[in-house]
């Protein structure tokens, strides 16, 4: 009985020593390309975070171009352009107002250069406004509700996908890789809170609001019908989810510095050089989108800069290739 017992023990032992082998072997980022870019992932999460506490396990994400598309309009502005054209056709009088006539434009043709290449200029940022005016005065939860309905029908044109289907796999794979390694993960984005509430819990592992920040429209309470609504002002609380701003919000809203971030632009470099500054030599990433399967444009919006990978390099930020890191966009 003793060596009978003995061998059932040893089975046991073999049983979970082939287990464990087997899990440890499980192919991690699957949609990622083997090489320099995806070990050095790797041996952040697995090896560096080894000395991390958990509590201090923090990784952000900006939203719009970094796991999902924005081109040739990102998710907040298709939602402001679908409205803006809807108000417009009830009310014509509303285009002798140039956001309104953006709106109509880019309604047809998300990319006309008509407007790509005027609504930001020293006469105002048309960007901002189109926003706001598109459901000012509105309940925010309708907002919530009616980008949620917009983005999951409505389709890009050049590529036939639903828009709300546009994140990128690898970058998915990426949250939930952090996440099972005991990360908590948020998404930073430039955005307007109301729009990353409507689309991020549907097509993500990430469900919970308090994990998923925007930047903050005005809204001021409605106690009318005994019960409480917040409706859509005219413009945001600062600062704005770009540049220092995301820093700085990070920072209030979670009361922790991350050790991990990713972004996509020149916006995104505060948020970079705040993880890897971390006590714990934290690590930022750039996505450059580099792959005509997607879009190709370099990494900032407004004031061109030339020497961009000159100065990720300098902060000790990591360049990732779209192109030459994913086996696959979608």
């Amino acid at each position: 009985m003793l060596k009978f017992l003995t061998l059932i023990f040893i089975a046991l032992l073999a049983s979970c020593s082939y287990a464990s082998d087997n899990q440890a072997k499980e192919p991690v980022l699957k949609s990622w390309q083997e090489g320099i870019i995806k070990n050095k992932i790797i041996d952040f999460v697995e090896r560096d975070t080894f000395d991390i506490p958990v509590k201090d396990r923090i990784a952000v994400f900006d939203m719009d171009g970094t796991i999902s598309c924005e081109a040739p309009l990102w998710f907040e502005m298709y939602c402001a352009v679908a409205k803006l054209n809807e108000d417009a056709s009830k009310n014509p009088a509303l285009l002798q107002y140039k956001s309104y006539q953006y709106g109509k434009i880019l309604y047809k043709n998300p990319a006309d250069t008509s407007v790509h290449n005027n609504w930001v200029s020293d006469k105002g940022n048309y960007i901002d406004s189109m926003i706001w005016k598109a459901f000012e005065g509105d309940y925010h939860e309708s907002y919530v509700s009616y980008c949620t309905n917009y983005l999951t029908t409505a389709e890009n044109t050049d590529k036939k996908m639903i828009l709300g289907d546009m994140f990128f796999k690898p970058m998915l794979e990426l949250i939930d890789y952090l996440k099972s390694n005991y990360y908590k993960v948020y998404v930073v984005s430039g955005s307007v809170q109301g729009v990353i509430w409507s689309i991020v819990p549907i097509k993500t592992s990430l469900k919970q609001r308090k994990h998923l920040s925007g930047t903050r429209q005005i809204i001021k309470p409605d106690y009318s019908n005994n019960e409480t609504k917040f409706i859509i002002g005219k413009g945001i609380f600062t600062p704005k989810n770009n540049n220092a701003g995301k820093s700085e919000n990070i920072y209030s809203r979670t009361g922790k510095q991350p050790v991990f971030a990713f972004g996509n632009t020149t916006g995104d470099y505060d948020m970079l050089q705040y993880a890897i500054t971390n006590e714990h030599n934290g690590i930022g990433l750039m996505l450059n989108h580099d792959d005509d399967k997607e879009y190709i444009y370099p990494p900032y919006h407004d004031q061109p800069e030339p020497d961009w990978k000159k100065r990720i390099n300098n902060f000790g930020g990591i360049v990732v290739s779209m192109k030459d890191n994913f086996k696959a966009i979608w």
